[in-house]
Formats: structure tokens, sequence, C-alpha cells
């Protein structure tokens, strides 16, 4: 009888202690599964506490903004609005004349009211707003508008954005394509001259734009400092109409090229060592007037968007 209580006192400890093992085992798994856990929520602890202790504003800082608030809902004439949105365009870099046609507002419809949870407010909307010019223009407009920067109960809808090629008129159309002629043309005399730099260019610094191709971008360089080394004269300097190339495989002989169709351009031009040109409408370039650009046409941005201004209405 001892032998057997003493056996069922060994199981039972045993039982036991595998009981204990199971559950100090089981605790150590769950504890390492809620590590994670617990650490989010460390975080999302700290920071409320970060927001908790954020001081409160003022009651003098709260009121100004009340009055700020109750100040941009004050009810404003059609008129009025239309001006506010007209300013924000010609803040924005838009080209807001109508015989332009880059910028077109239709007049809004007649006010609605909103009954909401706060009050009840009056609805003035836009509906169709046209702007078109440089992306760059048209996304400070619109971001203007939808952030509320210029007037704060104004609220963006609804915006379409769409590009739009840009073709010019005859007069700016050849200025541009005789630009591109001889920007081409100087790149094309550098590199058959094999030249990375124009040794005595008639650059801007010089004070003088010239129009003539037997002497532009360069007619200081002599035919020797060019390489030449044959006994017969050719011209001087790196021209763009009837250039003397010396053959760098033979630098006894050259030929004549030319790099652009006209002797004389219409326009004016100057040019840096580097190959980069300048456009005038005449020779003194401290009284010309530059040009700028020479692509065949442009790329503008359009977006047509909607508008409602929100206010309140008088109270009658």
């Amino acid at each position: 009888m001892d032998n057997l209580l003493a056996r069922i006192r060994r199981m039972a400890f045993v039982v036991i202690l595998g009981v204990c093992l199971i559950v100090y085992v089981g605790l150590a798994i769950l504890y390492l599964q809620q590590g994670p856990e617990q650490k989010d929520l460390e975080e999302q602890i700290n920071k409320t506490f970060l927001i908790v202790y954020k001081p409160l504003p003022s009651m003098d800082k709260l009121q100004a903004e009340y009055d700020e608030i109750n100040l941009a809902l004050t009810p404003l004439s059609v008129p009025d609005v239309l001006e506010i949105i007209v300013g924000i365009a010609e803040e924005s870099g838009i080209d807001v004349d109508p015989a332009n046609g880059k910028f077109h507002v239709l007049p809004p419809a007649k006010p609605q009211k909103k009954k909401m949870a706060v009050g009840t407010y009056e609805i003035i909307s836009f509906q169709n707003i046209k702007v078109q010019g440089d992306y760059n223009n048209v996304m400070a407009f619109i971001s203007d508008l939808d952030s509320g920067k210029t007037k704060q109960t104004m609220v963006l809808k609804r915006v379409r954005i769409s590009q739009v090629e840009i073709r010019f008129g005859d007069e700016e159309a050849d200025r541009r394509t005789e630009f591109r002629q001889v920007l081409s043309a100087v790149s094309d005399m550098m590199a058959e001259n094999d030249i990375t730099e124009i040794p005595n260019p008639i650059n801007y610094e010089g004070g003088t734009a010239t129009d003539d191709m037997m002497a532009f971008p360069d007619i200081t360089t002599t035919a020797a400092e060019k390489g030449y080394t044959g006994t017969d004269t050719p011209w001087d300097g790196y021209l763009l109409y009837q250039h003397d190339r010396i053959f760098s495989d033979n630098t006894t002989e050259y030929e004549t090229v030319s790099y652009i169709i006209t002797p004389t351009t219409f326009y004016y031009y100057t040019c840096e060592a580097d190959g980069s040109v300048r456009q005038f409408d005449g020779p003194d370039i401290t009284t010309a007037t530059e040009y700028f650009g020479s692509e065949e046409f442009e790329i503008e941005t359009v977006a047509i968007l909607s508008v409602d201004l929100y206010t309140k209405p008088v109270e009658g």
C-alpha cells in the first residue's frame, strides 16, 4: 500500500510539473507574440502624450480665428467674387485679357441656400471656369482655390486638366524658324570643325549683334590658328556662310562650306564661346529687344473647373 501511495505521489508530481511547464511555455509564447503590440501601444501612448501636453491656443487667438471666419463668410456681390477670382488668376501668372482667350468665367447661377449642421449658408456656384497657360501658372491658380489661400470659403469642386498645342502667327513663326536655323548652323559648324569652343565669338559682352553670317560667329581667328599649313589664303574665322574648313587629315587643303542658306539674316545674333546663341531685333544690344524661344510650337495647360463660394445669408 505504501508503495502504491509513493507511486501515486511521484506521478502526481510529474503531472503537476508538466502542467506548470506547459503553462510557463504558453505564457512565454504569448508574451513574445504581444511584444510588437506592446511596442505599438507604447508609441501610441507617447504620441498621445505629445498631444495632451501641447499647450492649448489662447482665448484671444481662438477669438481672432472665429472673427476671421465670420468675416470670410460675409456676403459678397457677384462682381466682388469675380474680382477675387480674376485677382487669383493674375497673381498666378495667368493672362486674363479677354482678347487672348486664356481666361474665361461664366456668370454664376442664382445663389442657393444650403442648411447644414452648423447653420444655413448661401452658395454662389461658378461652373466651367477656363484657365489656360504655363503648367506651373495654371497649377498655382488651382492650388490657391483648393487651399483657400486667398478666400477661405471658396471651395474647388471639380477640375479637368488637358494640354493644347499652340501654333504661332506668321511673323513669330518666321522668327522662331530663323532662330532654329542659326542655332543648328552653329552646332553643325562646331561639330564639323571638331571644336568645343569658338575662339573669338561675337558675344553678348561685346555689345554688338550681327546679321552677317559671313562674319558670324567668329571672323577673327586666322586660318593658321585653325590649323592651316598650306600656301593658299583661305578665309579667316569660323563662319556660318562660306566658311573655309581645314581638312584635319591634310592641313594643307581646305573646302568652302555653308551651314546656313543665306549670307544675311533678318534678325541679329550674338554667340558665346560654348555656342550659345541670342537673338535681337537690332545690332545695338543695349537698345535692341531680345527674343526668346525657338520652338516650333508650345504646349499649354488648360484647366476647366468649378468653384463654390460659401457665405452667411443676410438675416431679414
